[in-house]
């Protein structure tokens, strides 16, 4: 009986087995990794944010603004004192060209609204009803006394808006630079989400990959090369860091709050008033021409000025231009000095 079973029992058939084992071995290898490229990008994203911390330090003062601080870089002498507010993901680095051409006649600060540039992320959303109260206590605690003459650039004239409503008695005059109207999603049929801006789904996983380094080897967005070698590396260093694209999704979310609040706001009264625009630009005709009219007759007293052969970033980025632009800036500082008319000149 015992031997008719002994002779029953079959070995184990270890081939079977193989399969198995090295799957196993497969699986654990990508697991092993897929961890230590994890691991390194995120060495990699921290020890490069560093290096560009040393290399490109602020140029201005980061001052707290109520648990966050704000990075504003003021020159030059005199009043008023001309407020710089640049384009949607744009920085102080945009005005390199503008700032020292106006600070050769008065005071002019540019800042970085939270989350751009050198400046902190802001725990509130992006709109008008975060960055004018900022944007007000970081003048205050940086010591720039009004009055003030504020230059919006395309999404900066809608926050240069918004601060001359909550503001009006500290505010002497405005410069439009082809500044985007609150009805221009509407007018154009569009929905009312910011122009060029990735989907929300894109913006999740470009927020998570930024923290790995992916954007270090891999770049989505254009510097201008008419600007300044060593503004563009600032501006790279930008692009490659999480907190843009953390800035880009929260400016996303909240823009449609924006265009509401900025509708919101009245007209300038006779304040002075310039619009700047180039004649490469699609803001040179059309539906958007109209609403940079519209945008003209929000004061009494208004100009626009027309720089040939200028588009709508080259207003503040090309050397040439942003002289023009700078020229019409300063007529608004004369106006106001003077208390002239600016459409009569």
């Amino acid at each position: 009986m015992n031997r008719s079973l002994s002779n029953t029992h079959k070995p184990l058939d270890h081939s079977r087995r193989r399969p198995l084992y090295w799957l196993r071995r497969v699986v654990i290898g990508v697991i092993i990794a897929t961890v230590a490229l994890v691991v390194a990008g995120a060495l990699f994203q921290v020890t490069a944010a560093a290096i560009d911390a040393r290399r490109y330090p602020s140029p201005g003062q980061l001052l707290d603004v109520g648990g966050y601080r704000l990075h504003i870089h003021c020159v030059g002498q005199g009043s008023p004192t001309v407020i710089l507010d640049a384009a949607s993901i744009d920085t102080v680095s945009n005005w390199v060209w503008v700032q020292p051409e106006v600070a050769r006649a008065t005071r002019v600060c540019a800042y970085d609204r939270a989350g751009l540039g050198w400046s902190d992320l802001s725990p509130a959303p992006p709109d008008a009803a975060q960055n004018t109260p900022a944007l007000h206590a970081l003048l205050q605690n940086a010591g720039v006394a009004a009055p003030y003459v504020l230059v919006g650039h395309s999404f900066g004239g809608l926050y240069a808006r918004a601060f001359a409503g909550r503001y009006p008695d500290e505010v002497a005059g405005l410069v439009l630079i082809e500044a985007f109207h609150p009805d221009n999603r509407a007018r154009l049929g569009q929905p009312e989400t910011m122009p060029n801006a990735p989907d929300e789904g894109q913006l999740a996983i470009g927020q998570v990959l930024a923290r790995f380094g992916f954007f270090r080897l891999v770049s989505f967005t254009p510097v201008d090369p008419a600007l300044p070698p060593q503004q563009q590396r600032e501006l790279r260093a930008y692009y490659a860091s999480p907190r843009y694209l953390d800035q880009v999704r929260a400016i996303s979310g909240a823009f449609p709050a924006l265009l509401a609040q900025v509708r919101e706001t009245g007209n300038l009264a006779d304040r002075p008033l310039a619009v700047v625009l180039g004649t490469a630009s699609e803001n040179w005709t059309g539906e958007l021409r109209a609403m940079q009219d519209e945008l003209t007759a929000l004061s009494s007293d208004s100009r626009q000025y027309v720089v040939d052969g200028a588009d709508h970033l080259s207003l503040v980025h090309n050397p040439n231009h942003a002289q023009a632009t700078s020229a019409a800036i300063l007529q608004v500082v004369e106006a106001v000095r003077a208390n002239n008319s600016l459409a009569g000149n």
